[in-house]
Parts: structure tokens; sequence; C-alpha cells
């Protein structure tokens, strides 16, 4: 069987939304940042090689919609947004203004997509965190999932990365909702 279904990653601009998804699909990073406008995505495959709770004659194709973090485009982001299965939070560990966007951030995707399952991504983990490691811990408590904490800038094989298993991880979950 070939289950499909939708996820959405969000977050303030200029916290490397694009770059992760960049990192996970090409394990490339780029310093030349180019702003998303609106919306992009992308399609990514997985088969039993990728995911083990998957049957060898099934698959699984998740639909990664990349949402432009500037304000101007919120409005039309909950139109892109709508049908995620699975949602990305991304803020900036250097920033802490973009992890002060989180709550607002979570409201969006509970208003947008009630049933979607949440993760936060703590991104630029290479970079000294900003964040005081408290308000990271209530926050986990307050949504009931747990922070992931990212680098796109470092390969995949690097552990600072954990690209791989925060994808693999919604993508199980996701797998989960769409059987």
């Amino acid at each position: 069987m070939d289950y499909k279904c939708k996820m959405s990653i969000i977050g303030d601009e200029n916290v490397g939304k694009t770059s992760i998804i960049l990192r996970y699909l090409n394990n490339t990073f780029t310093n030349q940042y180019i702003t998303t406008l609106g919306a992009d995505f992308v399609d990514k495959v997985y088969f039993k090689s990728d995911l083990p709770s998957l049957n060898p004659e099934d698959s699984l194709t998740v639909t990664i919609w990349d949402l432009g973090g500037q304000k101007s485009f919120q409005e039309i982001s909950t139109l892109y947004c709508e049908g995620s299965a699975g949602i990305m939070i991304v803020f900036d560990v250097s920033n802490v203004e973009t992890f002060n966007s989180v709550p607002n951030w979570i409201d969006f995707a509970k208003n947008c997509c009630p049933k979607a399952q949440l993760v936060l991504i703590g991104n630029k983990s290479d970079l000294e965190s900003t964040i005081d490691a408290d308000k990271i811990r209530n926050l986990e408590k307050e949504i009931g999932s747990k922070v992931y904490f990212s680098s796109a800038k470092v390969s995949l094989t690097n552990k600072l990365s954990n690209i791989n298993n925060i994808f693999e991880n919604m993508a199980e979950n996701l797998l989960k909702i769409s059987r």
C-alpha cells in the first residue's frame, strides 16, 4: 500500500527551515540565503529500508511544505498548512526572539491543524544558545513534546545535525496516523 500525508515546516524567517530540508533531502548546505516567498514543497518517499515499520511492499510519501516565516505571508500560510498531519516548528537557538515566537507558531499550528503532530526544533545548534534551558524544558512540558536540536550547517553524519533522526521520527508518527 502507498501511504500519503502532508507535513509543514514553520517558524520565523531566517531560522533555517529551508536549510533543514535541503540538508535532509540532499545533504547540502549553502550560505547563500534565499528567502522562501510564500511556500515551497517537495515529496520524500520512504520505503522499508528507511522506516522499519513499513511492510516491504509499502511506501510512505510525505509532502513537505516549507512555509515562509515573514509576517506578511502568515495569512496565506494558513492555506498551505491546512491538512498537515505533522508540523515542525523551528526556532534559532542563537536568537531568543525566534524562541519567543514559538507560542504564536504553536497557536497557528493548532488553529490550522488541530490534530497534527507537533515537533519543535531548535536549529543552529552549532552556535551558542541564547535561550535559557529552563524555558525550553517548560515549553516541552507545556506542549507535551520534546524539543529537538539540530544544525543544518553540519553534515548528516555529525551528531549535531540530528536532522535524519527528526524527520524519520516524524515519518514514523505520520505512518501510524496514515494507517
